[in-house]
């Protein structure tokens, strides 16, 4: 019998789970096993199972719990099981989304070299000691330990004080201050200062921005590999509109408009070989049509598809996957 346990997933050449095939194999992936569920009931169950086997680390209780309330929304809201299944998949989907992103986030950050740790080590067990419980008299104690600290180095550094001196020292500070504010003075009686400061207009509020950048999720080409020599490619595409209205009404058709991306690449991109610089040119061309069909009007500026490792490569990293850079 296969001890329990982490369950063994497909790998990337990364090191890090293929959440692509997981979720979208033909024959073994979560999204197949919804498909092929005959009922409402065995489609709770499968999903619930799927969900309890992905979300296991400690402090996961609390996504586990949302998944299975909107799981349950999308199984009592009374459309058929076609509708339902279709719910079930896109939930999914967006779990393997941030999976992916969080996979693409660990790879790039294991390159630069930082530190990472995975779920065990001595990072994962000083928690307890950032309680606030725990951390508020230690903190405490260690302000009193510098306060005595600094006050013993000036005690013992400074030494005994010296009234008649001192009070020479402020009297010479006085005079020299009363000079230079009356060299400083003009014939008003202003200061230099104070005149630039009366003469300085106001600053202009900047300009609102020529159009607005739109940031997408990252995506994936293609979506399944065709043998396990071939390595997936990642790319970001960025939208521009004209302006913050029309970006509100471009993110509330996120999902509509991963859609007509996926077309757009299934149309221009090769799946057996890397694309060129021309094709990705080609496949920014043709995306802001392939969006505008989903408004019925001209509401995409213009479109830019940027490869992973590029200087543009620019991506939403959280839901609803649909950022600017300058306002969210």
């Amino acid at each position: 019998m296969t001890p329990s346990g982490k369950p063994a997933w497909p790998q990337t050449e990364d090191g890090t789970t293929d959440w692509e095939i997981v979720f979208e194999d033909p024959e073994t992936g979560f999204i197949q096993l919804v498909a092929q569920s005959p009922s409402a009931d065995i489609l709770r169950q499968t999903t619930t199972v799927v969900i309890e086997k992905l979300f296991t680390r400690r402090g996961d209780e609390e996504e586990v719990v949302s998944l299975k309330a909107q799981l349950e929304a999308i199984l009592t809201s009374g459309k058929d099981l076609d509708a339902q299944q279709t719910g079930v998949s896109f939930l999914l989907r967006q779990i393997k989304d941030t999976r992916i992103e969080k996979a693409r986030i660990y790879v790039e950050r294991k390159r630069s070299g930082a530190a990472i740790d995975r779920r065990t080590g001595w990072l994962w067990k000083i928690d307890a000691l950032l309680k606030p419980k725990v951390l508020i008299p230690v903190s405490i104690l260690f302000v009193m330990l510098i306060t005595g600290l600094v006050f013993g180095v000036l005690q013992t550094t400074l030494g005994p004080s010296r009234p008649d001196i001192l009070a020479q020292d402020d009297a010479l500070t006085g005079a020299q201050q009363e000079e230079s504010e009356d060299a400083e003075m003009d014939g008003d009686g202003k200061t230099p200062d104070d005149a630039e400061v009366e003469e300085a207009e106001p600053e202009a509020p900047p300009p609102p921005p020529e159009r607005i950048e739109i940031w997408l999720k990252t995506m994936r080409w293609p979506l399944s590999q065709l043998s396990t020599k071939d390595r997936p490619q990642y790319f970001a595409v960025i939208l521009f509109v004209k302006d913050w209205d029309t970006k509100i009404g471009v993110c509330r058709h996120t999902v509509n408009i991963m859609d007509k991306l996926y077309q757009a690449f299934n149309h221009v991109l090769p799946q057996d070989r890397r694309a060129t610089d021309g094709e990705l040119s080609d496949l920014a061309a043709v995306i802001p049509s392939a969006v505008d069909q989903i408004f019925g009007s001209s509401v995409i500026l213009e479109a830019q598809v940027h490869r992973y490792g590029s200087p543009g490569f620019k991506a939403a990293t959280l839901p609803p996957y649909c950022k600017s850079p300058d306002k969210d």
